[in-house]
C-alpha cells in the first residue's frame, strides 16, 4: 500500500505548527517542518490537526501554477 501523505499544520497550544501528516492505522503520523524526526501520533477525530492535500497532487499543482497558472500570472512570467 502506498504512503498517504498530506499537507498538515497541527494546534499545539496557540501555535499553529506547520508539517506533513501520514495516514496510519488509527490515525496520523505528524512529522513537523522544524523537526521532522520526531514523529506524533494523532488520533483521525482530533480536530487541532487540518490537512491541506495530499502531498505529491499539491506539489504537482503548484508546480502547474507558478508555470502556467494564476501565480505565474501574479508574478509576471506569462502573459
Amino acid at each position: 500500500m502506498a504512503k498517504v501523505i498530506h499537507y498538515a499544520s497541527l494546534m499545539q497550544g496557540t501555535d499553529d505548527v506547520f508539517g506533513t501528516a501520514e495516514l496510519v492505522v488509527g490515525g496520523y503520523t505528524f512529522r513537523a517542518d522544524a523537526n521532522p524526526r520526531k514523529a506524533i501520533a494523532i488520533d483521525y477525530r482530533n480536530a487541532d490537526l487540518m490537512l491541506y492535500g495530499v502531498k505529491p497532487l499539491a506539489d504537482a499543482q503548484w508546480a502547474d501554477d507558478t508555470s502556467t497558472g494564476d501565480l505565474a500570472r501574479l508574478l509576471g512570467r506569462v502573459a
